[in-house]
């Protein structure tokens, strides 16, 4: 299960230096996605998506460290805060592929249909807190601008009280950043860009 938000980062510059400060270089990362959707009634948005992420990655010294392809189901749950922004609460099913052709070929055979691709570059780093390690990734999102996200990752379900605490934990690290809880965006990637 992932917990996450995003935040608008418009001084990337200044974000990126606040986050070498306090917290730990992961990697960095080129992340091309392609969604596919199937119609479903009943579905949330009325059909129900994947993703197909091919990752590369590379090291503190821009070394190439590894390409990935993914292959990305999620089930996602938008909650809204009363001072404003959002959380995401999703679980997430995923597998690595060794080709996505095989795939692709399936989704189109049961009706699946292509309906949008985000391009990500993003630099990611880890910082502990009380709720466990977040992941933190300062990312360049086409024609979207940059943005934070900041995310938990839990094995299992989290219940009420520890997705608040990470709330908690998640805002205090936008702060932390140099950011205000107003740069915290409810929308997801795909409703800004079908708005663009």
């Amino acid at each position: 299960m992932e917990i996450e938000l995003k935040a608008h980062a418009r001084d990337r510059e200044a974000v990126l230096q606040k986050l070498r400060a306090f917290a730990v270089f992961d990697k960095s990362v080129s992340k091309d996605d392609r969604y596919f959707k199937l119609e479903k009634d009943g579905a949330p948005n009325g059909h129900i998506s994947a993703r197909i992420r091919q990752e590369k990655s590379s090291g503190q010294n821009g070394r190439a460290l590894e390409e990935k392809i993914f292959l990305t189901y999620k089930k996602k749950e938008r909650r809204l805060s009363s001072g404003g922004g959002a959380l995401e609460v999703n679980q997430e099913f995923e597998c690595a592929l060794d080709n996505a052709d095989c795939l692709e070929a399936l989704f189109s055979d049961i009706g699946f249909v292509p309906y949008f691709t985000k391009h990500k570059d993003a630099i990611g780093f880890y910082a502990d807190t009380p709720c466990g390690k977040a992941h933190l990734e300062l990312c360049s999102v086409p024609p979207l601008g940059d943005f934070l996200e900041i995310e938990f990752v839990t094995e299992g379900e989290a219940d009420e009280s520890q997705i608040a605490a990470m709330r908690k934990e998640l805002e205090a690290l936008v702060l932390k950043c140099g950011l205000a809880l107003d740069d915290i965006e409810e929308k997801y990637y795909s409703e800004l860009l079908a708005a663009k």
